[in-house]
């Protein structure tokens, strides 16, 4: 995505599923899947936190998208995982930041632009893109519905992989 990049790869081992007997703690194995333009989830490792057993039960909350959503968009100690670039030239769009008189004019040929490259971006890190076109935007949810099928008819997206699906 222009102006944004983020790691090929990373192991992230945050996550703590309550359990009966103390918790489980799940490290994910993500990784940026050049074929499906995404972040996904390689590898999935899971052990008791106090000794006792993984069950099935807890493996039940186990919330991948979720959490690779919140890896790559969380902070890290080391600051962002998914950084956005300086952006001299001025060029559009680009980075995670939409200027605030993109979606003034309604559905123009720029604010579709912007709305295919959200919603690539949600797409990419495992969020809802139609609800990042919403928020970024600052769009009712109808309205990025709308601006998305528009993008694909204009030619900014590919279509989509099927009923419900996203496609970028």
């Amino acid at each position: 995505m222009p102006g944004v990049v983020g790691p090929e790869g990373i192991i992230d081992p945050r996550h703590v599923i309550p359990s009966p007997d103390g918790g489980v703690d799940i490290e994910l194995d993500i990784r940026f899947d050049p074929r499906q333009r995404r972040y996904v989830c390689h590898e999935v490792r899971a052990a008791s936190s106090t000794g006792g057993a993984v069950t099935t039960e807890s493996l039940r909350h186990l919330q991948i998208a979720e959490w690779i959503v919140l890896a790559l968009l969380m902070d890290s100690d080391e600051g962002p995982v998914i950084r956005e670039l300086e952006n001299p030239d001025g060029r559009e769009p680009w980075g995670k930041t939409a200027p605030d008189d993109v979606a003034e004019h309604g559905p123009t040929d720029r604010a579709l632009r912007w709305t295919a490259h959200f919603y690539r971006y949600g797409y990419a890190v495992s969020y809802n893109p139609t609800k990042d076109v919403e928020e970024m935007l600052k769009l009712p949810r109808s309205t990025a519905g709308r601006w998305i099928a528009a993008a694909r008819e204009a030619g900014y997206l590919g279509p989509s992989e099927g009923m419900g699906k996203a496609g970028g």
